[in-house]
């Protein structure tokens, strides 16, 4: 694979479901502490690209390496490095924003003090803020 200095570094990638083929033949690489997203139509292979990013589904062939880590070859160890939160099942539709992002926190055991901080950063830079007391089941 080309950069190495690179945080995701995508050659070949591939995944296929029966006769279709979701990922085909995908390069690409993001450079260290940039903000870098996917953006398609539905059907365009964006949520299977992420999985496989995450070690959560097995290509078909070609491999990437988030932060070093083959996705191929090593799916658990790329999870140390990434974190995911897929759009389906991952907030509750009845807690607003704010309360699914709190009781994340809770559950990964983020401290008292950094909490607070941490989220204005996250909606600073996300550009959420104005969501915040909105429910999650009403985000599009």
């Amino acid at each position: 694979m080309a950069d190495a200095g690179a945080a995701v570094r995508v050659e070949g990638l591939s995944k296929r479901f029966g006769s279709l083929d979701a990922v085909r033949d995908l390069t690409f690489q993001v450079p260290s502490g940039s903000l870098f997203g996917l953006l398609g139509p539905d059907g365009a292979g964006k949520t299977t690209t992420l999985r496989m990013l995450a070690g959560v589904l097995p290509p078909k062939s070609g491999d990437a390496a988030v932060a070093g880590v083959s996705v191929a070859r090593n799916p658990e160890g790329v999870k140390r490095h990434i974190a995911y939160m897929p759009q389906r099942f991952g907030l509750y539709a009845d807690l607003t924003v704010m309360e699914n992002l709190l009781f994340y926190a809770d559950l990964y055991e983020v401290p008292a003090r950094e909490c607070g901080p941490r989220l204005e950063r996250l909606f600073r830079f996300s550009d959420l803020g104005p969501f915040r007391d909105r429910p999650a089941g009403v985000l599009s």
